[in-house]
């Protein structure tokens, strides 16, 4: 899968939950991905940690929705892997999708 390597880098990959409901991801059968609530991320931000918020909605999930997140990089999913060299190797990353 495209993202695996993600999983291989130095920086810790992990996807925000909305509503308390974990956002179905399939990483070829391995559910060991950390995960992050609202509630959590916001602590993070508010603590002014140094993570980075990665957006990774694409099309109408993104053009329609309210929600945008102060900050945050946007680079739709099917374009992470040509575009990772925008990402810090040294930070915390949380990854936004729905």
């Amino acid at each position: 899968m495209a993202m695996r390597w993600l999983l291989k880098g130095p920086f810790f990959l992990l996807f925000v939950v909305l509503n308390q409901l974990i956002v179905p991801v399939v990483f070829s059968a391995t559910d060991d991905i950390p995960r992050i609530t609202v509630e959590e991320l916001k602590v993070k931000m508010d603590k002014g940690e140094d993570v980075v918020i990665l957006d990774v909605r694409a099309g109408r999930e993104y053009t329609e929705s309210k929600i945008r997140i102060k900050g945050a990089i946007r680079i739709p999913i099917v374009q992470l892997e040509a575009r990772s060299n925008e990402l810090p190797r040294d930070k915390e990353i949380i990854a936004y999708c729905t």
